[in-house]
């Protein structure tokens, strides 16, 4: 019994954990362009981008990314709208 329940309080701390983090998440790809306006520094920019970022290269004049993992899963949400509404709830519930 107390090995399950060991069990049980482990998988219970994982998922709080996982849903934290699905709110962050969330909560910076919802900012991105405010974070990335208020950085002053171009370092800081640069370093912003390239968290979000992946593989940028520039030709001509055209930059072409990809956005980097798990932005990239938040930008596939858009095309889903109601996993999107769930996640929102799930973070409000954590805010709480």
């Amino acid at each position: 019994m107390q090995r399950l329940n060991m069990e049980k309080e482990e998988h219970r701390n994982a998922d709080y954990e996982y849903h934290t983090t699905v709110a962050t998440l969330i909560n910076v790809a919802r900012r991105a362009s405010d974070i990335f306006e208020k950085c002053s520094e171009p370092i800081e920019k640069r370093a912003f981008l390239n968290y979000l970022l992946q593989n940028p290269s520039v030709q001509g004049k055209k930059l072409y990314f990809s956005i980097a993992s798990p932005f990239n899963l938040v930008l596939d949400l858009v095309d889903c709208p109601d996993l999107l509404h769930w996640l929102d709830s799930v973070r409000k519930e954590l805010i709480k």
